[in-house]
């Protein structure tokens, strides 16, 4: 992994406080001198948020004392804290499941538009009458233990990434966007009677890929799993073209998240103070 450029600095400019504190919190860094200047340069991009922090007290001289972090890292409970959002949002699908088990009321979910589809698909009166609740809702839906499972993982693994990144705006513009472009998607090419936050978590996905390889935002996420999620949904809609009914997969959902995952991801502006890769 590439050492990340966090800070460049005048030689005269005295960093003895800062790397400091880094050591004491057995943040890996090193500083390194270039021409008239000096780079301070950290190895793992998970400590860029800590390093932002000090980097601000630092800058404001507020850096006082430092202080060992303790042994193992953190905890379970602290690493729930930094991602309050991600966690709602995880608990939220989580007992929409389970009053999915308790209740049929869910079932009215799965027909919205029903007497739309096929004949009117094409027409946009069809979507203007549509509320953006009952086509976003069917998102909060899962039918299996894996299937929530699985998603409930990735949205830990893309929407915590992207929390500890200080990204809560995003996360929800995306949860909504991508919710309701894959939905769409989905409602035009096989009618109502889908679920599933799988579009969701194509869009996050394709955020911090494309995020990450075009602004160096340190999210710690290797580029090759999006790689591998994108070759496992052209192989189920792969699958499906050859023997129809093969899969159960939502393939316009996830198509649909993703690409609005990547369009959200190229316009959104990238904040001044975002660190970047030397």
């Amino acid at each position: 992994m590439a050492p990340i450029a966090v800070l460049s600095a005048p030689l005269e400019v005295d960093l003895s406080p800062l790397t400091q504190h880094l050591w004491a919190e057995k943040i890996a860094h090193r500083v390194v001198e270039e021409g008239d200047q000096q780079i301070l340069l950290i190895v793992n991009p998970a400590d860029a948020e800590r390093i932002n922090e000090l980097l601000t007290l630092w800058e404001n001289q507020q850096l006082g004392n430092p202080v060992r972090a303790p042994e193992g890292g953190l905890s379970l409970g602290a690493r729930l804290v930094q991602v309050p959002l991600t966690v709602s949002l995880i608990l939220t699908i989580l007992a929409v499941f389970i009053w999915q088990h308790t209740s049929n009321d869910w079932l009215s979910w799965l027909t919205q538009s029903q007497s739309s589809w096929p004949e009117a698909r094409n027409q946009i009166a069809t979507y203007l009458n549509m509320s953006l609740w009952e086509v976003w809702r069917p998102v909060l839906l899962h039918f299996d233990v894996m299937h929530i499972l699985f998603n409930a993982l990735w949205i830990w693994v893309f929407a915590g990434a992207m929390e500890r990144q200080n990204e809560r705006v995003p996360v929800v513009v995306l949860l909504f966007a991508c919710g309701l472009t894959g939905n769409l998607l989905q409602w035009w090419l096989a009618g109502p009677a889908y679920g599933g936050i799988s579009g969701v978590v194509y869009g996050l996905a394709a955020w911090t890929w494309l995020r990450q390889k075009r602004h160096h935002t340190p999210y710690g996420i290797t580029p090759a799993l999006f790689g591998v999620m994108v070759f496992f949904m052209a192989l189920t809609m792969f699958g499906d073209i050859l023997i129809p009914g093969l899969t159960v997969a939502g393939h316009g959902g996830h198509l649909g998240g993703l690409l609005c995952g990547l369009f959200l991801a190229l316009i959104w502006p990238v904040s001044s103070r975002r660190i970047h890769e030397s």
